[in-house]
């Protein structure tokens, strides 16, 4: 079989149409064959929960490169419909909030463990002196942990809107762990994530509705959960910060130094 028309490229795949109302995630050759198993996986444990994500169906092998068929989802991404109707902020954003909720909702169990990967992640950042890495781990080692299922790369473009409802994608970077680090990570995406394949334009729009996007989305998630404490959230910022630092994304690690500076001199 060969693949159709290209609809989406990320940091890790390319995704293509495919036969009978399917999609095919097809990975990049660089790309682990861990990381493909692993999407496996989850795509298994989050078919016997009730979150709106599409179903996976099978692996192939196609023009020597691994890939996933998935059930196609029609609809644009959140971020997407954002950038074409920016009148929908807040009603989105909530949205947004409303889904990550729910997902942590469902057990973790199975799933690999957030605050290891944290872990490894900051003693990886290279980038930072050795004590300052010290100094995060000590912070992280200190937060509490948690057994809810993490999507950990959530925003508004895994988030298609189908006639159906919203659907999530994209579960590469599932764990079980604290609901709050997992809603750090996704404040510090909507803050200095890069949007892939946009145009210049879109990309200034997106830049200037960032921050609304994201007070509204913490707004609501901490309106549905008023348990949560805001000081533990803003203490899951720093390492969820240096774990994306070890990244080393294109645009985003100066901002990202001064962001982390912020926060260590802050206490």
């Amino acid at each position: 079989m060969t693949k159709g028309q290209l609809l989406a490229r990320g940091r890790t795949a390319e995704v293509y149409a495919w036969q009978d109302n399917q999609v095919l995630k097809l990975f990049y050759e660089w790309c682990p064959e861990e990381w493909r198993r692993r999407e496996v996986e989850t795509g298994r444990r989050l078919a016997v929960t009730s979150l709106p994500t599409p179903r996976l169906i099978d692996q192939v092998m196609v023009e020597g490169r691994r890939g996933i068929l998935y059930e196609r989802a029609e609809g644009p991404s959140m971020l997407r419909l954002l950038s074409s109707r920016p009148w929908l902020l807040i009603g989105l954003a909530r949205r947004l909030a409303e889904l990550h909720s729910d997902i942590h909702a469902q057990s973790g169990a199975g799933f690999g463990s957030l605050r290891a990967s944290l872990q490894a992640g900051i003693r990886d950042s290279e980038s930072l002196p050795a004590e300052t890495r010290q100094e995060v781990l000590e912070r992280l080692e200190r937060l509490p942990d948690g057994t809810s299922l993490c999507h950990f790369d959530f925003h508004p473009d895994q988030v298609l809107m189908t006639r159906r409802g919203p659907m999530i994608i994209d579960w590469m970077t599932a764990f079980q762990g604290p609901p709050l680090a997992d809603v750090a990570r996704s404040c510090v995406l909507l803050t200095f994530g890069e949007a892939l394949d946009t145009g210049w334009l879109l990309r200034r729009l997106i830049n200037l509705l960032r921050r609304a996007f994201r007070g509204s989305y913490l707004r609501r998630y901490l309106e549905l959960h008023p348990e949560a404490s805001m000081a533990e959230f803003q203490a899951w910022m720093l390492p969820v910060a240096v774990a994306r630092l070890q990244e080393r994304l294109p645009g985003e690690e100066g901002p990202l130094r001064e962001f982390i500076r912020g926060l260590l001199q802050e206490g």
